[in-house]
């Protein structure tokens, strides 16, 4: 078997999977309008940081369409600052996006986008950079996380909540973004925060 055909088989056997699996069409019964007990119940304190909540960006929602997120603020006693956001879904996948897609559509530029690990958990990194003004940029973190699994590859989280659904395993879809002017201050969130994520 040559290395074209090894290479094609493995994508031709997903992709005919994924053909059975039942894709998720925008309705009232899929949309989820109100936060899940999970959001109304997550802690504005966590470790030294404490939340404020910020009101979502109606586009943002309009984009992901779900209001199921979470959106604030946290800052620390040495005045570090970052936002977080977090969107969830058990029934609709579609909800988890590439956080790029939101950036690109406010008119932000990506940049430096890369692959890294905090601690054993994979995570991407880039820089978000305003078009029409170039002092307003953000370092943003993100990972997906489905199931108990963490992942930077939407796709593959996309496969997994499509497996699991196969599987009728209750899988939750959770997009994870963080966001501020230092990746080294989000990376230390990110690990205060993980524990409040299982």
């Amino acid at each position: 078997m040559s290395k074209t055909l090894r290479g094609t088989v493995p994508f031709l056997a997903v992709l005919g999977l994924l053909c059975f699996f039942r894709l998720s069409l925008p309705s009232a019964l899929t949309v989820q309008d109100e936060l899940s007990p999970f959001f109304q119940t997550f802690p504005m304190q966590i470790g030294a940081w404490q939340g404020e909540v910020i009101a979502p960006d109606e586009r943002d929602l309009e984009i992901l369409e779900t209001r199921n997120v979470l959106s604030r603020n946290y800052k620390n006693d040495r005045g570090d600052l970052l936002h977080l956001f977090l969107v969830s879904s058990k029934k609709d996948r579609r909800v988890a996006h590439p956080p790029e897609v939101c950036y690109i559509s406010s008119n932000f530029n990506v940049m430096n986008a890369q692959e890294a690990r905090v601690g054993e958990i994979p995570v991407k990194t880039f820089t978000a950079i305003q078009e029409r003004n170039e002092d307003d940029r953000q370092e943003v973190l993100y990972l997906y996380k489905i199931g108990t699994r963490y992942t930077t590859n939407y796709y593959a989280q996309q496969l997994q909540f499509a497996l699991d659904s196969l599987s009728k395993e209750n899988s939750e879809v959770l997009m994870i973004r963080l966001a501020g002017r230092d990746k080294a201050v989000l990376e230390v969130f990110l690990k205060e925060l993980l524990p409040f994520l299982n």
